[in-house]
């Protein structure tokens, strides 16, 4: 009977010293898990670092980019000059020819009186007018609020195609990019100046741009709050008018847009498009044995 207990204290014993070691590997990859975690992580700021690095690299270009610009609008774009005004990146090398209440409508009146118009070194100008001076390469335009209490949609679109119209034929190579209209705080849009009717509204101007070769920036939906109004954080009057953290918003965005832009000896899509289909085109006369007919 002794030796029977003995013999099953040595068994228990054994089978415990067993155990052990399937522990330990279990410890020792566990320590090998958090080990390699930890070096992954170390690794994260250096890529932080990198990307901080290609931003400042890229800082030049956008002044470039902007600096060749012209930002045309009413009283939010007046917002944003004097936001510009007090940074030294590339959003205070911007032109701007903006004034409040201005709008499409506004545009089309003579340079008399009181009628709304955007200084240039003190004076009045027309718009179209005034670009020229400033030899700018492309003009950002923010036009159309006030015109669709005016005008309605439609009518509104039309009188902005028509001051676009008007800037183009003065100066034939400039770049056209229309800005959306920004929304009201939820509630507090008043008779036709209601963001559904903003909404429908940006949905003309895009199309409008599409339609005749102009680009489209959409500025609304950074500063809105998700369900078609403009975030209370982006509003510095409780009604329409924007916040230094909206502009802030902007300045990203247009920092996203000037990247997404094809360099200036680079085809746009249509150009790349176009070019394709030619080389496609003769690929398969080539494959085919068919000769392009030569020129008399």
């Amino acid at each position: 009977m002794k030796k029977q207990k003995t013999l099953c204290a040595a068994l228990a014993a054994v089978l415990v010293l067993c155990c052990y070691p399937g522990e330990n590997v279990k410890a020792v990859e566990k320590k090998q898990t958090q080990t390699a975690e930890k070096t992954e992580e170390k690794a994260q700021p250096e890529e932080t670092k990198t990307e901080l690095s290609s931003e400042e690299t890229t800082e030049e270009e956008l002044k470039e980019y902007y600096g060749d610009s012209v930002f045309i609008g009413d009283s939010i774009m007046l917002g944003f000059r004097n936001y510009s005004a007090k940074k030294e990146n590339f959003v205070h090398d911007i032109q701007f020819l903006a004034a409040g209440s201005y709008s499409a409508g506004n545009a089309l009146k003579p340079v008399v009186g009181k009628n709304v118009h955007p200084m240039y070194k003190g004076k009045k100008y027309q718009v179209w007018d005034a670009i020229p001076m400033i030899g700018s390469k492309r003009a950002f335009i923010l036009l159309g609020m006030n015109d669709i209490s005016i005008f309605g949609l439609e009518g509104a679109r039309d009188t902005y195609k028509e001051v676009i119209d008007k800037i183009v034929e003065a100066s034939p190579d400039i770049e056209i990019h229309i800005i959306s209209v920004t929304y009201t705080l939820k509630g507090k849009g008043k008779a036709k100046l209601n963001n559904d009717n903003i909404a429908e509204y940006n949905v003309l101007l895009q199309e409008m741009a599409e339609e005749n070769g102009w680009k489209y920036i959409d500025l609304c939906t950074p500063v809105s709050d998700g369900a078609g109004n403009l975030a209370e954080d982006c509003c510095s009057d409780g009604f329409v008018h924007l916040s230094k953290s909206a502009y802030a918003k902007w300045e990203e965005e247009l920092i996203r847009y000037a990247e997404e832009q094809p360099a200036e000896d680079e085809p746009d899509a249509e150009e790349k498009t176009e070019k394709g289909g030619a080389a496609k085109e003769k690929t398969e006369k080539e494959e085919t044995g068919q000769k392009t007919p030569a020129k008399k």
